[in-house]
Parts: structure tokens; C-alpha cells; sequence
């Protein structure tokens, strides 16, 4: 294995993951192989790797969001497929005969719609195994799968079709047949064991101090046709899908760039490392998407309602991130807001700093180059051009922000001396970057899982799980509800075990979803999302940040 990068040799050691390979659908990315070498076993087979999401339940006929796909000689069935059930964020393994008939088949019963998250998944094919259960096994964070929506087993000695060389059509990683049904979001160390029906123990281990999942060293073979993925050459875009197993199954690479700037395809956001990015499930309801793999927002408003989308992480520490001003300056907003105000439906002039916009919010107007705060410039800037940065720094424990554009920042500010601050806002609630616009162009931000375009003043750093300190669960507290099934986003530094709102018990996955950094409401019932004031109480699970690395801020769904 190789060593360490520098970056992450932090405190607690452990096994680090340097890099991950963003999929962005929107730029139709995915990894191909034509695999030609008879397989040391079609029977008998695992497939290991970490996924984060970015865009979430994108809606087609029979799966979603690919992982991995095969298809039969000519195009055709049986095809392997492995993916997320549409509309549903449900993961989905099957082999399909036809159109509607399937050789197996398993869909679980757990969504898996937290773009704050990194997932480890493990799946163990082995038809040669007399009990039909036992032929097809599943494994998230080390958990083994049990409840399923649908769960139809392979026949004794069914061939699996993904790596198969008696079929014409090349393995695909992140679309179907690179042709559709896109994958958005981040893998790491992609794992494929040609021969073996391994268990997670092989590629992970529970921290025994914090109870994470967390990964490790794979040590095995791999059988002929195995690879490993990870993604650590970036000289070019051939390099970036080298198999390092020693097989030189290699990958070739589609819609994959490795070129400097926003479209940058290799990360440091890890299992090891987690990163902030933009939250699918805390923007506005009715506009805007979330694109390659959480770094871009595209309002949708076509100027004539703005739409935000907020942070996966609270602001914490000293941190610093940019953004990109894009083609047409008028309508972009990014800023800070309050964590415990969850995006309306639209708004008209709901922009961060707008005087209708969320209360306290602070907001960098690119139309003008000047820095709002309830409606009123407090620092005045000259108007930006498309492609310049926007730099952010905050200090979490003073609340006081400086923005600056290019490498200066405005009000003659300089962070790291504490001076030239555009404004302070309160200390009395946490804040969360957000991004806003009017438009149909996409706006892409940087919290540093890629380059920064300027260095970082003296002691801010990126908004990552490295530089993020540990601190305790929130088990009580309020927030207010909007009586809708998409609904506010509450923040606890960690996950719910077990939640009452208003006194009601939760049921996650139909109430609300826990993620890693607190709980979504997933109902409109008064019972538990009244519009209007609610409270919460909860036991502790576990911490967005743990006290020991390394640290992927996971959760179970």
C-alpha cells in the first residue's frame, strides 16, 4: 500500500485514504473495461467501496444513480446492475433476463439520502451456496443488510456479470452502459475480488475507542480479474483509472477531468477526511439542484425567485472556503445564514443579507461587489467579473466573517491579525455557508477538498473532519417547523440513537432520516413538524467528529 500523503498524518494515526474520484452526472463521468481474461470464479465474487452522495433520488424506469452496470453480448440481457431504486434512495443489486424479469433482485428498505456521509458498502456474491439467502450478502458500515423491500436470490450456480469477459459489453463504473443514469457523488478505494466471497473485516474495522466504522489495509489476492481503485495519479486522464492491485486491470475514464479549477475530478474528500459540501436536502423546496457531487448550485430561478442551498457542516474554528463568481454576475449570493433557519420555498427576495431574506444572514451581492447585511451594504466592493474568487474566512468563536475577492480582502481586512472584519453576527446560534441565485447557471464553491485558489490566512483552515474539533452530541432543543413532508434540517453535531419530537417517538426513515450531523423531517404531520415552534429530546448516537482519527462523520439511515 502506499504511504500516507502528508495532509492527513494527524492525531490517533490509523489507516488514511488520500483520495477520492468525484462523478459529477451533470458531466456524464464514468470509468470503462472490457475485460478479457476468463475469471478465476463467475460464481464467486466482492465488491467493496465508500461512497458519499452528492445529488440525490434521480428518477428513472428501473435504477438510479449507477454504481456499477454490465450488460449482456450486443447491449443486451442479462444485465448486472447496482445502483439506487428510483425516486426512493434505496440501494438496488439485480441481474436482470428481461425488460421485468430479473434473475435476483434486492432492494433494502433503508434510504440512503445523507449528502453529509460517507458509506462503506460490501457485497458478497457466492450462487455456489446451497441456502439461496446466503448467496447474495450486503454490508453498510460493517452492518450486515437483513431487511429488504424485495429480495430475490440467484439460482444455485448463477453466473454474475459484472467483470465477465463472455460478454461483449465493457464493465461500467458511475453510468449505465455509459450511456445514462449517471452517478453523482465521490468513491473511494473501489475494491473488486474476483474468486472470493469475502466479509467487511477485510476492508474495514470498528474503532474500537469511538465505534466508527472505519476503513483498513485489504492485505488478500484478487483473482484475475480483480482491481483496485485509488484514484491517486492524477498526471492524466488515463492515469487517474490505474488498477494498483498488480493486475493492471485498468480503467478507462469518461466525462473525468483533471485539470485545475472547478472541474476537478480527484479529491481529498475521503473516508478518512470527510469534507463540507452543499446539502441536497437543506435548500429551498421547490428550486434548485444540487450538481457535481455537492460543489455546485443551480437555482433554477430564471431571475425572477432566488433559491439558497445550505452547507452540510456548521461553520467551526477558523475556517475558509471560495467561490466562483460565474458567467452572469447579476443574481449570485453566496454568504452565511443561521444553521437553525431552514430554506423557504422560494422567495422573491429571499437572498442571504436581503432585507427579506433569512434573519442576520450576511451576503456578498456579485451585481455589485458589496457585502449585505437585513437589506443594507455595510462594506462596499468594486463589482467582480465572472471567474474571479470570493474568499470567505470565519472565526466560529468570535463571529466575526471578511470576504474578499482575488486575493484582497475587502474593508482593508486581514483575518489573521483579527482586523477589517466585514461584520460580526451572534454568537447565540451557529451559522452554515449558503449559496443563493436567480438564475439557471451553476455557481460552484470550494470548501478545499480541491486546491484553493488563494492560500488561506494564518490559522484558517478548510472546512474538513481533520480540522474540525470533537465536541459533545445536542440530546434537546426546538426548531421550527414548516408542516411540510420536505421538511427543516436540525443540527445536533451528531446523530439521534433515538428521538421524540413533541413528545412523539420518531420512526426514522418515515418521520425523519438521521444523518451525521443531526436529523432531516421527512412529514408533514403536526405530530412531529408543526408549523410554528417544536421541541426534541434524544439520546446521543454517534459524533459528527470524533475525538479519534481518522473520521468519515458516517451514519447508519
Amino acid at each position: 500500500m502506499f504511504g500516507a500523503h502528508p495532509m492527513f498524518r494527524i492525531g490517533g494515526g490509523g489507516y488514511q485514504i488520500a483520495n477520492s474520484l468525484r462523478f459529477r452526472a451533470s458531466n456524464s463521468a464514468n470509468l470503462r473495461r472490457t475485460f478479457s481474461a476468463t475469471s478465476t470464479n463467475f460464481d464467486v465474487q466482492t465488491i467493496s467501496f465508500w461512497f458519499k452522495r452528492g445529488r440525490l433520488t434521480l428518477t428513472d424506469s428501473v435504477v438510479a444513480n449507477c454504481f456499477m452496470t454490465q450488460l449482456g453480448s450486443g447491449g443486451n440481457y442479462p444485465t448486472f446492475e447496482l445502483g439506487f431504486e428510483p425516486s426512493t434512495d434505496q440501494i438496488v443489486f439485480m441481474n436482470r433476463s428481461a425488460a421485468a424479469s430479473y434473475n435476483h433482485r434486492l432492494v433494502t428498505n433503508a434510504q440512503f439520502r445523507d449528502p453529509s456521509a460517507w458509506y462503506h458498502l460490501v457485497i458478497a456474491y457466492d450462487s455456489s451456496q446451497s441456502t439461496a439467502s446466503d448467496r447474495i450478502k450486503m454490508w453498510i458500515n460493517g452492518v450486515q443488510v437483513t431487511s429488504f423491500a424485495t429480495a430475490t436470490y440467484p439460482s444455485l450456480g448463477l453466473d454474475s456479470q459484472f467483470a465477465n469477459n463472455t460478454y461483449s459489453q465493457p464493465a461500467d463504473i458511475g453510468s449505465f452502459n455509459n450511456s445514462s443514469r449517471y452517478f453523482d457523488g465521490h468513491l473511494a478505494n473501489v475494491y473488486f475480488i474476483d474468486g472470493q466471497a469475502l466479509t467487511p473485516s477485510s476492508f474495514g474495522q470498528t474503532d474500537a475507542t469511538t465505534g466508527v466504522w472505519v476503513p483498513k489495509s485489504y492485505s488478500g489476492t484478487y483473482g484475475t480479474n480483480g482491481f483496485f481503485l485509488e484514484f491517486k495519479d492524477a498526471t492524466s486522464t488515463t492515469t487517474i483509472g490505474y488498477d494498483t492491485s498488480g493486475n493492471s486491470n485498468n480503467f478507462t475514464t469518461s466525462g473525468i477531468s483533471v485539470t485545475s479549477g472547478v472541474t476537478f475530478g480527484q479529491m481529498t474528500d475521503t473516508p478518512t477526511n470527510n469534507y463540507c459540501v452543499l446539502s441536497q436536502i437543506n435548500k429551498s423546496t421547490s428550486g434548485g439542484t444540487v450538481k457535481n457531487a455537492g460543489l455546485t448550485w443551480n437555482s433554477g430561478g430564471g431571475g425572477a425567485t432566488f433559491y439558497l442551498v445550505q452547507s452540510t457542516f456548521v461553520l467551526s474554528g477558523k475556517c475558509y472556503w471560495e467561490f466562483v463568481v460565474p458567467a452572469s454576475i447579476t443574481f449570485p449570493r453566496p454568504g452565511i445564514m443561521r444553521a437553525d433557519q431552514s430554506p423557504p420555498s422560494s422567495g422573491a427576495s429571499y437572498w442571504p443579507g436581503g432585507a427579506s431574506g433569512p434573519a442576520n444572514a450576511v451576503g456578498y451581492v456579485c451585481g455589485d461587489g458589496d457585502v449585505y447585511v437585513g437589506g443594507v451594504a455595510v462594506v462596499t466592493g468594486a463589482t467582480p467579473s465572472a471567474g474571479d474568487i470570493i474568499m470567505f474566512a470565519f472565526d466560529a468563536a468570535t463571529g466575526e466573517l471578511w470576504v474578499g475577492r482575488n486575493g484582497t480582502w475587502l474593508n482593508s481586512g486581514d483575518p489573521a491579525a483579527g482586523t477589517g472584519e466585514v461584520t460580526t453576527v451572534s454568537l447565540s446560534y451557529s451559522w452554515v455557508a449558503t449559496v443563493c441565485d436567480a438564475s439557471t447557471q451553476d455557481a460552484d464553491i470550494n470548501f478545499g477538498q480541491r486546491a484553493f485558489s488563494y492560500t488561506p490566512p494564518s490559522g484558517f483552515k478548510a472546512l474538513s473532519t481533520a480540522n474540525i474539533t470533537s465536541t459533545a452530541v445536542s440530546t434537546s432543543g426546538s426548531f421550527t417547523g414548516n408542516a411540510a413532508a420536505d421538511g427543516p434540517f436540525v443540527w445536533t453535531n451528531g446523530n439521534p440513537a433515538t428521538l421524540l419530537i413533541n413528545g412523539n417517538a420518531v420512526t426514522f426513515g418515515t418521520d425523519a432520516d438521521k444523518t451525521a450531523g443531526g436529523f432531516k423531517l421527512r412529514t408533514a404531520s403536526a405530530s412531529y413538524n408543526a408549523s410554528g415552534s417544536n421541541t426534541w429530546t434524544a439520546t446521543a448516537g454517534k459524533r459528527f467528529v470524533q475525538s479519534r482519527k481518522p473520521n468519515n462523520a458516517q451514519v447508519n439511515p
